[in-house]
């Protein structure tokens, strides 16, 4: 019975909304927009009825754009955020919103704005957010794209990543993570138990990518715990993580002050046991190394002194 109840309902409420660009005014479109947030808070209409916001009559002049302002104003005088975006997802709805615009005023800036100038605070961040997904799913492609073609331009896809960084399109430790993620997953290598040799040597054609992007001992961190991470969760890679590092500083990627930094201080705490126990006889050579250059260079002022 509720069923059919919120069926008819539906279908009457639908009716009226796909006649309300020559039937009703603004105002009455607000109402409506309104009154179909109460009905759809008490469960009286089903929210798939909102997929005729898509409707290329109602997109045309801000129609369904008003309708929906008036539905989401109410809707989170009542309810919350997380409650509109479910129910937008259950009417098949575009999470962006950008359905329900006009072709020319679609571009998610232009939809912040719009809301943004509404006074709709929850709004602006929920398409903020949007943005900032639909951003990491672009380089992620992007980046799967270049790693996994023959003959990759490591130029391009340096000046790529450095743009996207630059223009907060993304983080600089989402990109390390994403670069290296693609690098590990783009060879026959991934799903075999032991990891060949293969991504080694697929890895080192990468250094001087490595090199034009990680430029300050803050990005060479969060490289190494981004690697940390992800050795930590794909298995078979627990067991490769000290000669990655070791193929890094031979590369000049990452230097000897930020892999001990690393291993007594900024370490993630994801099998932290494992991976320090991995980088354990490598850090102490490094730090007899260092003690024996600081040696070598007080040997030599000893004789200049002479």
């Amino acid at each position: 019975a509720v069923v059919s109840t919120q069926s008819t309902g539906g279908e009457e409420i639908r009716k009226i909304m796909m006649v309300m660009r020559v039937c009703l005014n603004e105002e009455e479109r607000e109402l409506l927009g309104s009154a179909t947030a109460y009905l759809l808070i008490e469960g009286i209409i089903p929210p798939t009825l909102l997929s005729a916001l898509t409707q290329d009559h109602l997109v045309k002049d801000d129609v369904s754009a008003s309708f929906a302002t008036s539905l989401f104003r109410t809707w989170l005088e009542e309810r919350d955020m997380a409650s509109l975006t479910s129910t937008l997802k259950k009417a098949s709805l575009d999470p962006s919103l950008q359905d329900i615009y006009p072709a020319h005023k679609r571009s998610l800036d232009q939809i912040e704005s719009y809301f943004k100038e509404k006074g709709m605070n929850e709004l602006v961040n929920h398409v903020k957010a949007q943005r900032a997904n639909a951003n990491r799913k672009n380089f992620i492609s992007r980046i799967k794209r270049f790693t996994n073609e023959d003959d990759y331009n490591t130029t391009e896809m340096g000046e790529y990543i450095r743009d996207a960084i630059s223009q907060e399109r993304v983080t600089s430790p989402y990109a390390l993570q994403v670069l290296f993620s693609a690098i590990a997953n783009s060879g026959d290598w991934a799903s075999q138990e032991n990891i060949s040799d293969d991504f080694y040597k697929e890895l080192k054609q990468y250094v001087p990518l490595f090199q034009t992007i990680i430029d300050t001992p803050k990005m060479q961190l969060e490289l190494l715990n981004k690697i940390q991470e992800f050795c930590y969760d794909n298995i078979n890679f627990l067991k490769t993580f000290q000669k990655i590092i070791f193929l890094l500083y031979n590369g000049n990627i990452i230097e000897e002050d930020s892999i001990i930094g690393w291993y007594y201080t900024h370490h993630s705490q994801k099998g932290q046991r494992e991976f320090l126990a991995q980088m354990d006889k490598m850090v102490h050579w490094l730090e007899n190394a260092e003690e024996e250059e600081s040696d070598d260079d007080d040997d030599d002022e000893d004789e200049d002194d002479e």
